[in-house]
């Protein structure tokens, strides 16, 4: 005589999923932290030094701590950058990654939502997909000020107040 009625075996799958979600969901917090920590650390984990300082690094994630790693090592993000005469390479990368930016935005003509609900969408779906909070704030900016910009602006977004 089984000690489990035939409806329990649904339960228990149940049960094995949400332990999955969890154990999933616990391993993104962690990734979370350990990224936030890096940040309020000023680690530079956009140069190669401080991206593997961010794979390499095992000890408590204190921000005193990653910032001595980080200096020490010479990949700390400057509070103020100093204002600097930009190169041609910088231009162009500058360039491209505007229009990366422009490539994933609606032009304001062919848009029947909000140009507001538009960025915000835009935004939430690159947050969404991982994609750095800055970015995804610019996309949601170009996506307003497209529509402010050119011969026929959006009056949605520009206002006489």
């Amino acid at each position: 005589m089984d000690d489990y009625p035939e409806d329990d075996t649904g339960g228990i799958k149940d049960l094995r999923d949400a332990a999955e979600r969890g154990k999933k969901a616990t391993q993104e917090l962690d990734a979370m932290k350990r990224e936030m920590a890096f940040l309020k650390a000023g680690v530079d984990t956009d140069t190669k030094a401080g991206q593997l300082l961010y794979k390499a690094y095992d000890g408590e994630l204190e921000t005193d701590l990653l910032r001595a790693e980080a200096a020490e090592l010479g990949i700390l993000r400057e509070a103020s950058a100093p204002v600097r005469e930009m190169s041609d390479d910088s231009d162009r990368q500058a360039t491209q990654e505007r229009r990366a930016l422009a490539e994933n935005t609606v032009p304001p003509e062919n848009q029947t939502e909000s140009p507001y609900d538009a960025g915000h969408r835009e935004f939430k779906a690159m947050m969404d997909a991982g994609r750095p909070k800055e970015d995804s704030a610019a996309t949601f900016i170009h996506t307003v000020l497209e529509a402010a910009g050119g011969a026929d602006p959006d009056s949605r977004v520009l206002t006489d107040r």
